[in-house]
């Protein structure tokens, strides 16, 4: 089927990459990838991989087991039909160069410009397609509940990390500034991305992070002396951003495709771009992008309103969480594909009293 449409894409993020691989595929189609000029660092997205989604994606690694511990604790994860992966940002591009068209996509080292409605290049021109995608990095008020992170590619000169095994929040670390964790994805025994991780309304400093580092190598692995191979930073928004009544369609973090209450994000785009390709074939005249459910909103509402009213609480309700889990029962609830089973199992396993009453709140 051939489809005559021009399509600009503003913002060379995932979701942008991720949209001119798919949307390159349909006849006829002209796309301008607005890429923008910033230098951005490697770094590494994580998801839950399944055969059934039909996502082709060029996996870094992937591990089989995983889990969430503190220092009392562990609640424990094995999946080979679910195994969690990691893509790497340039792998992803890369990727997503080859697959698409270059009969199709012009890219365009251009930053892009938004006033009254309007896009513009860095010429003033102004900018007229059949459809606009914007996936440029959205800024969000200070006071948005967030996840901060910033991750050490760390390499070491002893077997001290499970290669075997991911740790997708180890709390065994300074708890005083509130709820944080650490991410380490272990690529071998010697080396491997740990991520001190925050859940805040603040923001730290890169002295935190670096802080934090070192007290867990020195405390966890009784190291003192390591090498950092690279570095990588972020914060993603543990809410639903607000329309800013854009006229363009709204992809990524700016279109609410991270899930609210764990900030992951890479696999909700690749849905929301499934979506917009479909809207696209079907010539429809309006886009609906959303791809979380009114239950999971509530249910990361609520989840989210019991960590901030008890922060101390945290390692103990995610443990909790992951214990009433199988592996992929786990890797389902964080795809939405949610069911009701395994719903109950969580619910009756977590705090009672807590979730009660933040339950209540949030349904009234």
């Amino acid at each position: 089927m051939t489809i005559n449409k021009t399509i600009s894409v503003f913002g060379g993020g995932c979701a942008g990459y991720s949209l001119i691989k798919e949307l390159s595929k349909i006849d006829g189609v002209d796309i301008n990838f607005y890429l923008g000029t910033n230098d951005i660092k490697d770094n590494y997205w994580g998801f839950w991989k399944n055969i059934n989604d039909g996502f082709d994606f060029p996996i870094h690694a992937k591990w089989n087991k995983w889990k969430i511990s503190d220092w009392n604790d562990e609640a424990d994860f094995e999946s080979f039909d679910n195994p969690y992966c990691i893509v790497k940002r340039s792998e992803w591009y890369d990727f997503c160069k080859n697959e698409a068209s270059v009969k199709s996509v012009k890219f365009i080292a251009e930053n892009i410009e938004e006033k009254n409605g309007i896009y513009y290049k860095d010429n003033k021109e102004a900018i007229s397609s059949d459809y606009m995608f914007d996936c440029r990095t959205k800024s969000f008020e200070s006071k948005v509940y967030k996840q901060q992170f910033k991750g050490f590619l760390v390499q070491v000169n002893e077997d001290i990390f499970d290669s075997s095994t991911v740790n997708l929040m180890d709390f065994r670390c300074n708890q005083e500034s509130g709820i944080q964790f650490i991410y380490l994805l272990p690529f071998s025994n010697r080396l491997a991305l740990i991520e001190p991780t925050t859940y805040s309304y603040d923001t730290q400093n890169d002295d935190f992070y670096l802080n934090t580092l070192n007290e867990y190598m020195l405390e966890i692995y009784n190291v003192k002396n390591f090498k950092i191979l690279n570095e990588e930073k972020g914060t993603i928004p543990l809410a639903l951003l607000p329309d800013d009544n854009s006229p363009a369609i709204q992809v990524g973090v700016r279109g609410n495709a991270n899930r609210p209450a764990s900030g992951y994000t890479f696999y909700f785009i690749q849905l929301q771009v499934k979506k917009a390709f479909d809207c696209i074939i079907k010539s429809k005249d309006k886009f609906n992008l959303n791809i979380h459910s009114l239950l999971i909103q509530f249910l990361d509402k609520v989840f989210l309103d019991v960590l901030k009213s008890n922060p101390k609480l945290a390692p103990k309700i995610f443990i909790s969480f992951g214990k009433s889990l199988t592996g992929n029962e786990l890797a389902n609830f964080m795809t939405n594909k949610i069911k009701i089973k395994s719903l109950l199992g969580m619910i009756i396993n977590l705090p009672k009293a807590p979730f009660i009453k933040s339950f209540f709140r949030n349904l009234f």
